[in-house]
């Protein structure tokens, strides 16, 4: 999650987002970035295992790249992402809720899988 993104909106949505997913009892570790390049790095050493995983971005077209970036291996990593910077033209093209709130729910409830690899 970047909480600057779009200007600190990142934290102030990350503080109503969470609160859903205490309430459906959603599972999850949250990683904060604090610097360009973060969000790449995290993705690599939680990728590292070669085990599956579900990540779920919370920031712009630039944090999303660099988690896309730093996953060792595309093929067992499940993406979620929630569009909050300051253009998503990555979730304006896959169809991605520009809504926080639309998008948690299409990734929590998904009706479909896009399998990009």
């Amino acid at each position: 999650m970047n909480p600057r993104a779009r200007s600190g909106l990142g934290e102030m949505l990350w503080k109503q987002l969470e609160p859903e997913l205490c309430r459906k009892r959603i599972d999850y570790q949250i990683h904060l970035t604090t610097k360009k390049k973060d969000a790449g790095k995290i993705a690599s050493e939680i990728t590292e295992d070669g085990q599956e995983h579900m990540f779920v971005v919370l920031g712009g077209d630039g944090t999303l790249n660099e988690v896309l970036s730093g996953i060792k291996s595309l093929e067992k990593v499940t993406l979620g992402y929630i569009p909050i910077g300051s253009s998503n033209d990555f979730a304006r093209g896959t169809g991605i809720p520009g809504d926080p709130f639309e998008a948690l729910d299409t990734i929590l409830s998904p009706k479909r899988l896009k399998r990009w690899i």
